[in-house]
Order: C-alpha cells, then sequence, then structure tokens
C-alpha cells in the first residue's frame, strides 16, 4: 500500500516531530510504501518532499506551492494521511480532488478545530472533513469539539497516540547530562513539564504551584524543558523573581531524546496544566507528554477539560486539575508524594496501552476498510 503522510515537522527535537516520525516508522515497519511531505525534515532515511514554511508576507504564494507539492508527491500514493487539520488536511484535500485516493486526517486539536469557526477558513474545511474517510481524533475531547463543530459522528474515530521506547543512556552520556544540568543531588521533589512555553500549556499555572509547595518543600524543583514564547517567560520570570524562587527553577530548551530521558527519569511528578481557551477553541489535544513520562513510571497531573482526560487515569496514575488553580495543582502535587509508589506503578502500567504499533494498525485497518 502507498501512502502520503503531510506533516509539520519530522524534527525529533519538537513533539510534533516524534510523533510524526512514528508513525511513519509503523507504518514502514508494517509494509506500506510511505512517502512524506514535510516543513522540518530532520534526518530521516525516507523521501521528503519539502513543504514552504507559511509566512505572513508571502502566505498565499506558500500555501499554492504546497498544495502543487502535495498534489506531485500523492501521484502514485492509494491513501494520504494528514496528521492535522489546518493546514495539512487542506493540502491532502487538494491532493485527493477529482480522484478515487482515500484521505484520512489526525485530528489533533486547536488546529482540527479553530479553523471551522474561522471566516476564509471554515468553508474548505468542512468540505474536507465531507471528503474524508475517517478522521483519527487522538482524544474523546477531540472527538466531542469536532463533533459540536457539525463535523460527522461516523467519520469520527478516537484513535489515541502512541509513544516509542527511548534511548536508553550510556554511562558516558548519563554523565555528560547530569553535568549539563546540574540537577542538584539535594533537589526533592522534582517537577517537570514538557513542552512549547506558552499561555496554553501553563507552566505559569505549575510554578504557582510550585510556590505554594515549597512552602514545605524548601528544595523543591521545577524544570521547564521546551521552547518559549518570550512575552510568558517573561512573566514566568517575573513570578520567579518577585517570590525569589531562582534555585526552584530551571529552564532547558531544544532537548534532544537523549535529554528528554534523563529528565523524564530525574524528575518526580510531571505537570501539564494546559489551559483552555473556548473562545477562540484553543485546547490541549490529548498530552503525548503525559504518556511518554508514565513510560519512567512518573505519576502526572494536568487539566480537566481537555484532551488530558484520556491521557491521566483520574487517583490512580495521577490527578486531573482545575484549569487556572494553582492551590489544587499543590494539593494534587501533595497528594502523589503521600502515595507515590502505588501511582507511579499504575502510571507504568497504563503506558503499556499506549504503544505505535497498536495505534498505527489501527490505522491500516481503516486505510483498508475505506
Amino acid at each position: 500500500m502507498k501512502v502520503l503522510v503531510i506533516t509539520a515537522s519530522l524534527n525529533e527535537r519538537s513533539g510534533w516531530g516524534r510523533y510524526a516520525r512514528a508513525v511513519i516508522d509503523q507504518l514502514i515497519a508494517q509494509g506500506a510504501d510511505v512517502t512524506v511531505c514535510s516543513e522540518d525534515t530532520g534526518d530521516v532515511p525516507y523521501p521528503v518532499r519539502i513543504l514552504h514554511p507559511v509566512s505572513s508576507s508571502r502566505i498565499a504564494i506558500a500555501y499554492v506551492k504546497n498544495m502543487l507539492t502535495v498534489r506531485r508527491a500523492a501521484k502514485d500514493a492509494e491513501v494520504v494521511h494528514a496528521l492535522d487539520g489546518w493546514p495539512y488536511g487542506i493540502y491532502g484535500f487538494w491532493a485527493v480532488l477529482a480522484t478515487t485516493k482515500r484521505l484520512f486526517v489526525t485530528g489533533i486539536g486547536t488546529y482540527s478545530v479553530a479553523p471551522l469557526y474561522a471566516v476564509g477558513k471554515s468553508w474548505v474545511m468542512r468540505r474536507m472533513y465531507s471528503r474524508a474517510s475517517k478522521v483519527f481524533c487522538i482524544s474523546n475531547y477531540t472527538r466531542e469539539q469536532l463533533m459540536h463543530a457539525g463535523i460527522a459522528p461516523e467519520i469520527l474515530v478516537t484513535v489515541h497516540m502512541g509513544t516509542s521506547p527511548f534511548p536508553a543512556l550510556s554511562s558516558d552520556e548519563l554523565a555528560s547530562l547530569e553535568k549539563q544540568y546540574d540537577i542538584p543531588v539535594t533537589a526533592t521533589p522534582i517537577i517537570l513539564t514538557v513542552g512549547a512555553i506558552k499561555e496554553r500549556k501553563g507552566q505559569l499555572v505549575t510554578l504557582r504551584a510550585t510556590e505554594i509547595l515549597r512552602r514545605g518543600h524548601p528544595k523543591i524543583l521545577y524544570i521547564v524543558a521546551g521552547m518559549d514564547d518570550a512575552a510568558y517567560l517573561s512573566e514566568m520570570e517575573r513570578f520567579i523573581e518577585a517570590h525569589d524562587m531562582q534555585k526552584n527553577v530551571r529552564f532547558v530548551h531544544d532537548a534532544n531524546d537523549q535529554a528528554l530521558a534523563y529528565l523524564y527519569s530525574a524528575c518526580d511528578v510531571f505537570a501539564l496544566n494546559s489551559n483552555t481557551d473556548e473562545i477562540q477553541h484553543h485546547f490541549e489535544g490529548f498530552g503525548l507528554v503525559i504518556i511518554e513520562a508514565a513510560q519512567f513510571g512518573k505519576p502526572a497531573v494536568g487539566s480537566h477539560g481537555s484532551g488530558i482526560e484520556d491521557a491521566i487515569q483520574d487517583g490512580k496514575t495521577g490527578f486531573l486539575t482545575r484549569q487556572g488553580d494553582a492551590t489544587d495543582v499543590a494539593e494534587k502535587i501533595g497528594r502523589i508524594l503521600e502515595r507515590y509508589a502505588f501511582f507511579s506503578g499504575n502510571a507504568k502500567l497504563f503506558h503499556a496501552a499506549f504503544n505505535w504499533s497498536q495505534m498505527v494498525s489501527t490505522y491500516i485497518k481503516y486505510y483498508k476498510e475505506s
């Protein structure tokens, strides 16, 4: 089976890139002949057609060039799979237009839903979804949001994201990472968030919870890993300075797989207290990083009212939290620390259900049925 995958990135330093590479690697492992269209290629062993980054100054030209690139790449494909709604699903729609090729779209979150409410995008997005054989929603919350937007429920199927094993660290790699990040051996507990440092990811809420927890845990450390939005980072830095928390917070930028493996293993609790903007329809689609942390036996706290509800078994692998409520976050982290072995063991067991082999097998089943 010949499959064209359309994605934003193949860069292993981004969550999106790790996700796309895992899907593609499993498609190949399960016998698919894969071609890829991507804006960011990374170092991969399969053919990639480069998409132009969409900039505000030349946006129309970039879209047209990308649609032509995808149309050419899809020439021999039987299946076109876009790994999000906007704009990748639109590229996929153009690739299959006036053909018998099958279109599949992964419904991630914000960019699969918000454009359905946007003037100038809604019409073509609805046409795209009506042409799709199936939309693979990464969480039940994403599926619900697409249904609320009027997308036919019969094409919506929840297929969670999986995880890939992180690399085992050699003694030399471990020593190098310990030296690089210089995490004090006395730091306890260690809270970790992985993801773009911005309002939607809610790191400031977790920072405020850290300040509350510091009253009973003076050596607490909050590690924030990810590329940043400058304004949001400045807001966090002002809070850190105002509360004299310089020794309690560490920022890590551009971490690769080895660094993430180290950080996941070093932390005690993972936190993703994301914020949902119901007016703009911006939300956390799933929270794959929570499952990545669970691979290392790390319990998590994360927000109600988002796709995170599928990534945490509330009261078993961690706790769901009230959005924007630092006191609730601090209280939930405290409860995890009180019964740590219970939550850690459950997290590791829960992780086993999220593997890419199983998830991609589901994709292929629908490719063949449609």
